[in-house]
Order: C-alpha cells, then sequence, then structure tokens
C-alpha cells in the first residue's frame, strides 16, 4: 500500500498523511470532521475480490478487539471495508513507539521495570478474555507524550493467519527477531507465545540489541527454536545477578518452563533489579549462554528493521516449494543440534518433512456483541462505605396502564431480596429511583450482586411480577470486596481506640480489619519513618529510620544500616504483601466464569493503584539505597525529601495529568482510591429480561 490513499477518504475518516508501513498494515494519519479529532487509520494489504467469509471474520476479529478495553490496550474506534480496502481506526497516540526509545540507548532496568509492567498487565487482560496478540514487538508498542505505553495491533496477526475461510490455516505469522520457538515449529499459539515476545523486548529494553540476528528471517527463527538465550549481563555490565534467571525462565524454549503469567515475570523482575529475588530458570530449559561477540552480538542498527514474515502452506499450490524449504530447515536444525550436544554415534531421527496437506485448526469462536444496556445502578457512600444505591434507566418500555415498575436488590447466593421502590418511568421510556440510602449503614455491594426490575400489579413487600430489565454480577465480587474493603481474617485487629486508618494505640479489639486497611496501616507507618530520616540532623538517625522504611513497606526486617538486627517497628506484614492479597482478590473475580469484560475492565482500575504502589515502592527503596549508602546527611537529603513525597503519594495517590482529580491510571491512584474504584466495580448495568438465576 503506497501513499495514494492520502487525499482519499475511507468511511468518515480523510486520510492526512503516511504515518508508517510494516509487514501487515499501512498507517495513516487521518481526520475525523465530526467530531474535529484525528485518528489512526490502519489499512490491511490489497485484498482484491474480497469474498464474504474473509469480510465477515475480518468484523468479527474487529469487534473482539473492540472489546478490549484496558488502560494500556491501544482502543478501536471503528472499522470498515471499502472498495476491497479493509481498515482500523484507532486513537491517534502522540508520542512514537518503543522502538524509537530502543533506538535512543539502553534503558536503566527501573524505567524498563515501569513500562514492563505496563505491557503486562494490558497482556495478561487481553489473555484473560481470550485473546492472544501474535505480534508483540517495539514496533507495536506506543509511548504517548505522558510515558505511558499502549499495546497497539490486537488482532491484525491473526487476521493475517487467515484467507477466504473463517478457520486459520497453518502457517507462520510474526515477526522473526521476536518469535517464540512453538511459533517457528508452526504448532498452536497460547499466550506463553507472547510472553517469550515480551521478553525479547526487554531484552532489547535492557542491552539495546535483539538476542538473535542472522542474514535471514529463517535462520532467525531458527536461533529461537535452538540456541541458548545470550545473557543478559554480558551484554550490558552493571545489571544485578538475580536478573540472569528471570531472563532466562521467561525465554525458555518450554512453553510450560515459562512464567504463566506476564505480571509473573514483571513482579519477578523487579524484585530482581532490587536484590530481593533469586529466581531459578527450569531445569529442562537451563542451557550455556553465548559469549559477547557472537551472532548475538550483532549491532541491531546494521541488520534491516524487523519486518513481520507470512510464511503459510495451503494444499497443492506454488508454494509446495515450501516443502522443500521446510526440509532445509529441519536438516539445519539437526546440524544445531549436533553441535550443541556433540557428535553421537547415531544421528538424531529426524520428524517427518512436512507437507503440503491443509492443516486446519478450528474456527475463531467469538463471543457475541455485548447487549443493549437500559440503565444503571451503582454504589456510592452518604454515610458509610457504600450504603448507598442510585438507579437510572432510559429507553425502557412503560408499564401498562394499571401497573407500576418495582426495583429489588437480590443477593443471588443467598436469595434474599430487598425492595428499594417504585421506579417511575416518563413516556419517553428515561426515569430514576430515589437515592437509596440504607438505614443501617450496610455496605450494599457486600449484601447484594443482582438488581431486577419487576412489572407489578402494585407495590408489595416480594416480588411477584415478571422480570421486565434486570443485571447482576458474580457473587465471588461480593466476597473479593468483601475482603478487600470490609473485613478479612488476614486483616489487622482493630485497635478500641481507632484512628484514622483503623490504627491506635489502644488494646486489639479482635475485629480483624479489611487488607485495605492493613494496606494503609503500614504505609502510614512508613511515610512517618520516611518523615524522621528525612528530618534527622545525624546520619545515623537517618539511617535507622530509613531502614524502618524499607522494612515496613516490605514486610522484612534486613539489618540494612548494619547495627547488628534489622528493625520493623510496623506490623510486620508489609504494604507488599496485602498488595498480594489484594491482587489475589481480583484475579478470583476476573477467573470467575460470569465475570463479563465490562467487569474485568473496572478491576483494572483497581489493579493500575496497586501497580503503582508497587512501582512507588521500588523507587524508595531504591532512593533510601542512596541515603544508606552516604555518609553525610547534606549529601542525600533530596533522596530522603523525595522518599517522604513517595511515601505520602502511595496513602493518597497524586494528580499526575492535571485533571483536577486522581484517576484510576499508572502514575495517579494510590491505596485510598481503591476505596472508590471498589465500589464503582459493582455497578449494575440493565439488560432485557432476566439475567437472575
Amino acid at each position: 500500500m503506497s501513499s495514494s490513499l492520502i487525499g482519499r477518504k475511507l468511511g468518515k475518516y480523510e486520510i492526512v498523511e503516511l504515518v508508517g508501513q510494516g509487514g501487515m498494515a499501512t498507517v495513516y494519519k487521518g481526520y475525523q470532521r465530526d467530531i474535529d479529532r484525528y485518528v489512526a487509520v490502519k489499512v490491511l494489504p490489497p485484498h482484491p475480490g474480497l469474498d464474504q467469509q474473509f469480510i465477515e471474520r475480518f468484523r468479527l476479529e474487529a469487534r473482539t478487539v473492540a472489546r478490549l478495553q484496558h488502560p494500556h490496550i491501544l482502543p478501536l474506534y471503528d472499522y470498515g471495508v471499502q472498495d476491497d480496502i479493509l481498515y482500523l481506526v484507532t486513537a491517534f497516540v502522540e508520542g512514537g513507539s518503543l522502538n524509537e526509545r530502543i533506538h535512543r540507548g539502553k534503558m536503566p532496568p527501573g524505567e524498563a521495570a515501569r513500562l514492563l509492567r505496563q505491557m503486562a498487565s494490558a497482556l495478561d487482560f487481553a489473555h484473560r478474555q481470550g485473546i492472544i496478540h501474535r505480534d508483540i514487538k517495539p514496533d507495536n508498542v506506543l509511548v504517548d507524550r505522558e510515558g505511558h505505553v499502549l499495546l497497539a495491533d490486537f488482532g491484525i496477526a491473526k487476521l493475517a493467519e487467515g484467507e477466504s475461510r473463517l478457520t486459520v490455516t497453518g502457517g507462520l505469522v510474526g515477526t522473526p527477531a521476536y518469535m517464540s520457538p512453538e511459533q517457528g515449529r508452526g504448532e498452536t499459539v497460547t499466550g506463553s507465545a507472547d510472553i517469550y515476545s515480551l521478553g525479547v523486548v526487554v531484552y532489547e529494553m535492557l542491552t539495546g540489541k535483539q538476542p538473535f540476528t542472522a542474514s535471514t528471517p529463517m535462520q532467525v527463527v531458527l536461533k529461537h527454536m535452538t540456541e541458548p538465550v545470550p545473557s543478559v549481563r554480558a551484554e550490558t555490565a552493571g545489571l544485578p545477578p538475580a536478573l540472569e534467571p528471570v531472563m532466562q525462565r521467561v525465554l525458555a524454549k518450554n512453553p510450560e518452563s515459562r512464567y504463566q503469567t506476564a505480571m509473573a515475570f514483571a513482579e519477578d523482575f523487579e524484585r530482581a533489579i532490587q536484590g530481593a529475588v533469586d529466581t531459578k530458570p527450569a531445569v529442562a530449559d537451563v542451557v550455556p549462554t553465548t559469549t559477547p561477540g557472537g551472532l548475538s552480538s550483532v549491532n541491531p542498527n546494521l541488520t534491516p528493521p524487523p519486518t513481520t514474515v507470512i510464511v503459510q502452506e495451503r494444499g497443492y499450490s506454488p508454494l509446495v516449494l515450501l516443502g522443500g524449504f521446510g526440509i532445509i530447515a529441519v536438516l539445519m536444525v539437526a546440524v544445531v543440534v549436533l553441535v550443541l550436544n556433540g557428535q553421537r554415534d547415531t544421528p538424531p531421527s529426524l520428524p517427518p518433512p512436512p507437507t503440503d496437506a491443509v492443516r486446519v485448526t478450528q474456527a475463531a469462536v467469538v463471543p457475541p456483541p455485548p447487549a443493549q444496556t437500559f440503565g444503571r445502578a451503582s454504589y456510592t457512600t452518604t454515610d458509610s462505605l457504600g450504603d448507598t444505591l442510585t438507579l437510572t434507566v432510559q429507553n425502557v418500555k412503560p408499564p401498562a396502564a394499571g401497573r407500576v415498575y418495582a426495583a429489588w436488590l437480590k443477593n443471588t447466593v443467598t436469595g434474599d431480596t430487598m425492595l428499594l421502590g417504585e421506579l417511575a418511568v416518563d413516556a419517553l421510556g428515561s426515569g430514576a429511583l430515589a437515592p437509596y440510602i440504607d438505614p443501617d449503614g450496610r455496605p450494599l455491594f457486600a449484601l447484594y450482586n443482582a438488581i431486577a426490575i419487576t412489572d407489578e400489579p402494585r407495590m408489595a413487600e416480594t416480588p411477584t411480577g415478571e422480570i421486565v430489565y434486570s443485571a447482576s454480577v458474580p457473587p465471588e465480587l461480593m466476597d473479593a470486596l468483601t475482603e478487600i474493603l470490609l473485613r478479612s481474617e488476614d486483616g489487622f485487629a482493630a485497635r478500641s481506640t481507632v484512628s484514622g486508618y483503623g490504627g491506635g494505640d489502644g488494646q486489639d479489639s479482635g475485629e480483624k480489619g479489611s487488607l485495605l486497611d492493613g494496606a494503609l496501616i503500614e504505609a502510614q507507618t512508613a511515610a512517618q519513618h520516611a518523615g524522621f530520616a528525612a528530618g534527622s540532623s545525624n546520619i545515623g538517625g537517618m539511617h535507622t529510620h530509613t531502614e524502618h522504611t524499607i522494612n515496613i513497606l516490605n514486610g522484612t526486617t534486613v539489618d540494612y544500616n548494619r547495627s547488628g538486627r534489622g528493625e520493623n517497628p510496623g506490623r510486620g506484614v508489609g504494604v507488599v504483601r496485602f498488595l498480594d492479597l489484594i491482587e489475589a482478590q481480583l484475579d478470583a473475580v476476573a477467573d470467575a466464569p460470569a465475570a463479563s469484560r465490562s467487569l474485568q475492565s473496572g478491576l483494572e482500575f483497581i489493579r493500575a493503584c496497586t501497580q503503582n504502589v508497587r512501582q512507588w515502592i521500588g523507587e524508595i527503596t531504591a532512593l533510601d539505597e542512596a541515603v544508606l549508602a552516604a555518609s553525610d546527611v547534606a549529601e542525600v537529603a533530596d533522596e530522603a525529601a523525595r522518599a517522604v513525597e513517595l511515601a505520602e503519594t502511595i496513602i493518597n495517590g497524586v494528580d499526575l495529568n492535571g485533571s483536577g482529580q486522581v484517576e484510576p491510571f499508572e502514575g495517579e491512584c494510590g491505596l485510598e482510591q481503591i476505596r472508590t474504584f471498589g465500589t464503582l466495580v459493582s455497578t449494575l448495568n440493565l439488560t432485557e429480561g432476566s439475567v437472575l438465576e
């Protein structure tokens, strides 16, 4: 696709300029005049004479990707087909790609960790939806002007696998420099392939080069399949030893030996650069690393930029020549194996050469589009957390003459039902229920997980009529929010004299607090000691309180100031441990059978807050390490002051983008915002009919 589209109009988008071109799509800057905004228009390679089946598959894939609503996934606005041109419309990101950042130089581990966590959260979210990217590479990672990443081109690699059928033919689709071994072998692709590619990207972020390079794309693929992973520390001096096994594990040849989630990789990466982990690679994948100066050390800038290679096999076509190429590739693999393992008396048996028969996998299963919504019920706080419910509806059918609509909350596990009141609806189908405030101040989101609008002859104490509109969330959400926001066996016992975060100096009352309360108590204590460290007039006192700060945050008792014993004046659990427990609750809800995509998206906003806190703890630890290494207070006064600022940010968050409020974005929300976003996750979106069991 050339720049000939400039000046044309695709749908309602005027093509303004060419932005970039790759193997799978050409990207243009477009202008949407009706709402005065610029967009990115991604045009797939020309498909003359498109058949209806391929167009339908394109639409199904586009609708699937459009439902990926995540802070670090580039949103898909629109898609279309015009004059045999397939195009996707996404947000236009002012900034650049991760590839451009890499070419400016190697990344410090801290910067790499921050970007990795954002990419990992997006990948895990997509994988939970059953969507695999298939082509993770720096060019597909956009970085906005505030330094936040957005994964792009979900679904494009999968579209490239097929032609005119809704079934997917076997073949290799991806970018050789970042392709997992199983992709190179043409095996079934799972989320583990994306995690491997993510590991390659991180390797390049740290070293400035790809782990494997060669003169041809197929040779690169073969190296991913057969050669040991080059040592990341051999390529970049100064990286901590604990990072080596982390990188070896994420780049394991066997998918089962890798990290099972991208976030698990990100967390081990962070712990490694902070010196708090000694992760061992899987035994089956431990291989000697190459030395600097080998093929893996070739400067990537001397080779052409990575391109996406598509190799497909289809029955008895001219591409049968590929079968011969496949045999050569297998022989090359055998030679490499012999070199690695030494000569044997008998050569290893070779797999049968690939045939040119069509290898067909099961047709992609695409979930139906989301049902139309007719209103929502959401929880807010009046006197106590989550004690208020507001309900609004629109476009509903008004009740017949002599009938009324009644609104009810229901617990689908216990069957408990509570009348909210009569829902008045006007002739246009709009209406609202007066905010219901629980007289006992109960957290309604933890007691009820469903709402129903019934058609009744008159108001009564129990529902008798037909359910005309309803909504529900999984009961697992009630349990999770109870643990996170209200009470948990893993929480601290409350003090008899309660302070702002459930603390105080009285005796334990025996009643357990929530996971969030526990995290806040530890964070508040850590912030206090960070202040003590910054205010110390002598280096000994500064070191003592710096040790306290790190240990309180991490729940450790490390002797950082070399006094002979490690001290932790907090409760001994640590903010990090409470974050682990909170995220485990979020995972349980996300994995629930009835968890909708909108609910999973809402959970990601809470997760953004926990990830921010982890990031800030890592920054505090790095600052405090500098403080502990200093011999004079004045040398590290700025570092100590910044640690205080970050410790307070852990609790309250920060309005990074100047919007006037702390939002559930990376770099903004902290622990306190989890309370607000936690109740909002329980929002109920009404659909027609009954969804209640």
